[in-house]
C-alpha cells in the first residue's frame, strides 16, 4: 500500500474514474470496493444497496447505490459479469471508511469478458497520475 498526499493507494488493483477499485482474483472474479480517497471527501458513509447475487451487469451498469452524509451516488460496474457475492459492507457501511480495502468492498462480480474491461480501467503509473489529479482537482491539495 502506498500513500498519496494523505490517501492510501494500492498499485496492484485496478480503478474506475469513479474511484472503485478492482482486484483480480480466481476463476475471472474481481471484488470491487470505494479507494481510500473517495470515502474521505465523500465522509461517513450511512447506507450501500447493491444489486442480489446472481444478477448481470454490463460494464458501466449501476450495480447498486450509496450514501453519505453528503450525497447520495450510484455505484458502476467496473466490469460485466454476474454479480456472485456481496459484501458485508450492507450490514455494516461504516467498513467503506475504516477499511476500503479490506473489509469495505461491495460485490464480487465473475467477469465474462475480463481481459477486454481491464482496458477501460486504470492502473499502475496511470492511476496514480489519475490520483494526483484528481487530489488536486477536488481538495487543492498539491501532491
Amino acid at each position: 500500500m502506498k500513500e498519496i498526499g494523505r490517501y492510501l493507494f494500492s498499485e496492484d488493483l485496478y480503478y474506475t474514474k469513479d474511484h472503485l477499485w478492482t482486484r483480480i482474483e480466481e476463476g475471472n472474479r474481481v471484488r470491487v470496493g470505494w479507494s481510500d480517497f473517495a470515502q474521505k471527501i465523500a465522509g461517513k458513509v450511512v447506507y450501500v444497496k447493491i444489486k442480489e447475487v446472481g444478477s448481470e451487469v454490463n460494464q458501466g451498469d449501476v450495480f447498486g447505490s450509496i450514501e453519505t452524509g453528503k450525497w447520495v451516488g450510484k455505484l458502476f460496474a467496473p466490469v460485466g459479469g454476474v454479480i456472485r457475492e456481496v459484501g458485508k459492507i450492507v450490514k455494516n457501511p461504516r467498513a467503506a471508511n475504516s477499511d476500503p480495502y479490506g473489509e469495505g468492498w461491495f460485490a464480487v462480480i465473475e467477469a465474462k469478458n475480463l481481459e477486454e474491461d481491464l482496458k477501460n480501467l486504470l492502473h499502475g503509473e496511470e492511476a496514480i497520475e489519475w490520483l494526483i489529479k484528481e487530489i488536486k482537482e477536488k481538495t487543492g491539495q498539491e501532491v
